[in-house]
């Protein structure tokens, strides 16, 4: 998701080459509150002669790039150099808690220098606080994550989502096994099966070389997750990932009173630890060549 619509493509929308001074990275997380993000009141050695502790107004993250920005846009107006905060996992956060009157400031005519201008007297400091025109705010999450079913409405309002579906064009062929064609085969599973959203990235693939690398993501990443989808579902398991990775572990002998109860679902199907030629194979199989 992207307030004012920017993008990644190795440097910051307009912020080529520029350094760190142009922008600012955050992860939010259950605990980010308020004060980290726009001010509040932190412990520091107290300047008097008797020592101690006292708390003064120490802005955060967000309003330290506010500040910057503006002075350059105070500087330059619509030439301005703009300026990129990052927040990473943004629905991970209490969003009503954490951004407080950016709420309304985010939304493009209500910035500094636009036609409704609008500051707020911020609670710590009682300073006024607007956000420049020159400041872009860029948010990423992961849509399989339920949490974003709590995004707060107002918040979704002021942001442009912008879905950044799985590139299978970025992956090669490795050990003979079209990495492209078995990523688009899992998803397309994955999507009939569950929804667009639970899809794999091209990520999980990128950096394979060998098939030993290959056998690495493959159980190490990428099973695990599936497993996590189908978590007590074997049957739709093995749908996907088909019948050589997955079969049937009934262990012992079978018992007849039960037989016409048993099915091959939940923990009687577990996954086969396939290596060399019959990895590869099974991997063609899954691609269908």
């Amino acid at each position: 998701m992207a307030s004012r619509g920017c993008t990644r493509q190795g440097y910051y929308y307009g912020i080529e080459g520029q350094g760190e001074a142009y922008w600012e990275w955050v992860t939010f997380h259950q605990s980010y509150a308020y004060e980290e993000f726009i001010e509040g009141l932190r412990p520091q050695p107290s300047s008097t002669v008797g020592g101690g502790l006292e708390f003064r107004v120490q802005p955060g993250v967000f309003k330290r790039l506010c500040h910057r920005a503006e002075v350059e846009w105070q500087a330059k107006g619509q030439s301005a150099q703009r300026f990129i905060l990052v927040i990473d996992e943004i629905n991970r956060a209490n969003i009503a808690k954490v951004f407080g009157e950016l709420i309304t400031l985010l939304e493009d005519d209500k910035r500094v220098g636009a036609a409704n201008e609008l500051q707020v007297t911020l609670p710590y400091s009682g300073g006024q606080f607007g956000v420049p025109s020159n400041l872009l705010v860029l948010g990423t999450m992961n849509t399989a994550d339920r949490s974003i079913a709590l995004l707060d409405l107002a918040l979704r309002r002021r942001f442009s989502f912008i879905a950044q579906m799985p590139d299978v064009s970025q992956l090669t062929m490795v050990a003979g096994v079209p990495l492209d064609q078995l990523l688009k085969q899992l998803n397309n599973r994955l999507w009939q099966l569950i929804d667009r959203d639970h899809q794999i990235g091209q990520s999980y693939l990128m950096d394979v070389k060998t098939l030993e690398d290959l056998h690495f993501s493959w159980y190490q990443r990428i099973v695990p997750l599936l497993q996590e989808y189908f978590y007590q579902d074997g049957e739709r398991l093995q749908a996907v990932l088909g019948k050589e990775f997955v079969q049937a572990s009934v262990e012992g002998e079978a018992d007849l009173a039960i037989s016409e109860l048993a099915t091959l679902a939940g923990d009687q199907l577990s996954i086969v630890d396939l290596s060399g030629d019959r990895f590869q194979a099974a991997l063609l199989s899954l691609v269908g060549r």
